[in-house]
């Protein structure tokens, strides 16, 4: 009989593992969450001179537009080419999180940068930078183009 028990224990145990590794890799692709959704602030500098900042999207609805137009559920994992030049760094900057027994002020909230995103000049790739965190990414062309697009708005 303790070897039926066992035997039925193991074949739970062996369907539970299974079954939660099923996931599929479209599951996983909805998944990706870069955060990007919940910026305040998008700077966008060219990598020659990266302290003059080209284009600010700062209007709730400008950067709505800008987070929908990434397609980020489209980005894939890629290794960039290694003669790819930089072209454009966009600075993404969301509140501060209020902390336990900080006062939340919502007329003062400071903006933090949270992700560093860097285009290549006339190739469909870039790299993600969060926190310690660097991904290679290939995206979409009408993607890339839209990300080159917006250093020449406002020159």
């Amino acid at each position: 009989m303790k070897k039926v028990y066992i035997e039925v224990i193991a074949a739970l145990s062996i369907s539970i593992l299974l079954f939660g590794c099923s996931s599929n890799e479209k599951d996983m692709k909805e998944e990706l969450n870069l955060g990007f959704d919940q910026s305040k602030k998008v700077e966008v500098s060219s990598v020659n001179h990266p302290d003059v900042v080209v284009n600010t999207i700062d209007k709730q609805q400008d950067i709505n537009t800008f987070i929908n137009k990434l397609k980020v559920d489209k980005w894939d994992a890629a290794e960039i080419p290694a003669d790819a030049k930089k072209e454009n760094v966009y600075k993404m900057y969301q509140e501060g999180t209020v902390k336990l027994g900080e006062s939340s002020n919502k007329n003062e909230k400071e903006l933090q940068q949270v992700a560093i995103v860097t285009t290549y000049k006339g190739i469909p790739y870039v790299s993600v930078e969060i926190k310690k965190l660097n991904l290679s990414l290939k995206v979409p062309n009408d993607v890339s183009e839209y990300l080159s697009s917006q250093s020449l708005e406002k020159q």
